[in-house]
């Protein structure tokens, strides 16, 4: 079941979905998201159960329950057709769009998140995966994930960084992100973001779910040099209709740590909104 997204919205014109990560919401778009604005209808919801958004009733966070969400956002505004950037789980979502619903998407730029086929399974891939996941098992895990958000926002505070090359934050900005992850029902969501797709959503993408998969919206993924994923995972192999870009010295949070290079590799990929 889909649910009503608390989002924010400026501009006019094309429209354009920005879609964030964890663990933010979409004040990690405030960098860029006004520079969009002066030429193009953009919209930043946040991401069931985080931000402001609802809570799961039915404790649904597998990642196609996210997909539905932002299909439904996009009825609810008579939006048929649009321009995606997302980053992190927001850049997945962007993934799946590409792939399962080119229709509803012109452009697509996946800022920092591997696309969701598989890659090779060589056994030092299998252990940057294994070193890349650790964060993600501990999430995952029943008690010690949910408590560590509750009990210490600065699990949060020292996490955000950790994953950037250039720390740009203020301590506020940093408290921010934070303070909302410690309410209980939010808390409990980022611990089922995780537990869910280690469970569910992994194991069907390690039996080749996109193994063939074609994506049919042109699509610009776009990675840190210095993220943990490309330290540990590599970039992609290459796919029809993607085309990958690095930007040096940069981490994990693109946006907010190169928002003047990020934000030029998301105009020259979407183009003149007034020739779309």
């Amino acid at each position: 079941m889909a649910i009503a997204l608390d989002a924010s919205e400026w501009g006019e014109g094309e429209p354009l979905l920005l879609l964030h990560g964890w663990p933010q919401h979409r004040g990690a778009w405030a960098h860029i998201a006004p520079r969009l604005a002066a030429r193009r209808r953009v919209i930043a919801p946040d991401l069931r159960g985080l931000g402001r958004s609802p809570l799961a009733p039915d404790e649904d966070y597998r990642k196609h329950a996210l997909l539905e969400d932002v299909l439904a956002l996009l009825d609810d505004r008579g939006i048929q057709r649009c321009d995606v950037a997302g980053h992190d789980w927001g850049g997945w979502i962007a993934w799946l769009l590409a792939i399962e619903h080119p229709e509803r998407v012109r452009r697509v730029v996946a800022l920092d998140i591997p696309p969701p086929w598989r890659g090779e399974l060589s056994p030092k891939r299998v252990a940057g995966a294994l070193a890349f996941g650790s964060y993600q098992y501990f999430l995952a895990s029943p008690w010690l994930g949910e408590r560590a958000l509750r009990r210490s926002p600065e699990f949060i505070k020292r996490f955000i960084p950790a994953g950037a090359a250039r720390r740009v934050w203020t301590e506020s900005e940093l408290e921010g992100f934070a303070r909302v992850l410690q309410e209980p029902g939010r808390a409990r969501a980022s611990v089922l973001y995780y537990r869910q797709f280690l469970l569910r959503e992994l194991p069907q993408l390690m039996r080749g779910t996109y193994t063939g998969a074609e994506v049919g919206a042109p699509v610009l993924a776009v990675y840190g040099e210095r993220s943990p994923i490309v330290r540990l995972l590599g970039l992609p192999p290459g796919r029809a209709n993607v085309r990958v870009d690095v930007l040096e010295g940069v981490g994990h949070y693109l946006a907010e740590e190169a928002p003047d290079e990020t934000l030029a590799l998301i105009e020259s990929h979407l183009g003149d909104p007034a020739g779309a």
